[in-house]
C-alpha cells in the first residue's frame, strides 16, 4: 500500500432545499480507514425533514454506580476528542438507567430507559442536545463489548453557542452501536466532552444528559 494516505469521512444533514457536510479528516495507516463501531440517525420532525447521519469510530462504556451504563460515542478519533482539538464533529453520551427484562420490565419502545447527550460541533460552533429513548442492549455489560439497539429516542436542543444552526430540534434518534468495555477510557471520554462543552459555553453549562427537559419518546416517522 506505500506511504500512509489521507481518508475522509463525511456526516450530511439533508432536507428540503438544505445540505450541509461537516467533513472529518484522519490519516491512517496504508488504505485502511478508522473502523466503525455502529451508527445513529438524528431526524427532525419539521414540516421539512432534516436528517443527520452518524457512523463512530470511538466507542467505550463503563459501569456506573448511579446509572446502570454509560456510553460514549463519536465520530472523532479517539486522540482528537480527548484532546479536544477538532472543529467538526459528533459526540454522544448514551446511560442506560435499566435493563429491559421479559416479563419484569417493559420491552418496546413506549418506555424510557436512557438519557442521551447529543453534541454536534459544526465549523468551530457547538450545540448540545438532550432527551431520552428506549434501548436494547444484546448481551451482558460485564463483557468485554455490548451491542445496543436504540429504538426510540428524542432530542431537543439544550444549549449552543451563539454561530450554532440548529437545524434538528425536535429530533428523533434511532439507530445501534457496539462498544468496547474500558471503565477508565470511558470516564477519560465522559470528562473531555464535559470540558469540550464547558470550554464552548462556559462551565455553567448543563453538560449533564440526565438533565430534565423533553422526556417523550418519540418514535421516528415514516419517511
Amino acid at each position: 500500500m506505500g506511504a500512509s494516505m489521507p481518508t475522509a469521512t463525511s456526516m450530511t444533514i439533508k432536507g428540503l432545499g438544505l445540505s450541509m457536510s461537516l467533513l472529518l479528516l484522519w490519516t491512517g495507516a496504508g488504505c485502511a480507514g478508522p473502523v466503525q463501531h455502529g451508527s445513529l440517525r438524528a431526524q427532525s420532525l419539521g414540516d421539512d425533514p432534516v436528517a443527520l447521519e452518524g457512523e463512530y469510530i470511538t466507542a467505550f462504556y463503563a459501569d456506573g454506580s448511579s446509572v446502570e451504563t454509560s456510553f460514549i460515542l463519536s465520530d472523532v478519533g479517539l486522540d482528537q476528542l480527548l484532546s479536544g482539538q477538532f472543529s467538526q464533529g459528533q459526540v454522544v453520551r448514551v446511560d442506560l438507567l435499566w435493563v429491559p427484562k421479559p416479563g419484569a420490565t417493559p420491552m418496546d419502545s413506549s418506555a424510557t430507559n436512557v438519557s442521551i447527550q447529543y453534541v454536534i460541533v459544526a465549523d468551530g460552533e457547538l450545540g448540545v442536545y438532550a432527551g431520552a429513548g428506549f434501548a436494547l442492549p444484546d448481551g451482558d455489560a460485564s463483557g468485554r463489548s455490548l451491542t445496543v439497539q436504540l429504538r426510540a429516542g428524542s432530542l431537543d436542543l439544550l444549549e449552543s453557542t451563539d454561530g450554532f444552526v440548529d437545524l434538528l430540534s425536535p429530533a428523533t434518534l434511532t439507530g445501534s452501536f457496539t462498544a468496547t468495555h474500558n471503565d477508565q477510557r470511558a470516564r477519560q471520554l465522559a470528562a473531555a466532552l464535559r470540558r469540550l462543552v464547558n470550554d464552548a459555553l462556559g462551565s455553567n453549562a448543563r453538560t449533564d444528559a440526565s438533565t430534565p427537559i423533553d422526556r417523550r419518546v418519540v418514535r421516528l416517522a415514516e419517511e
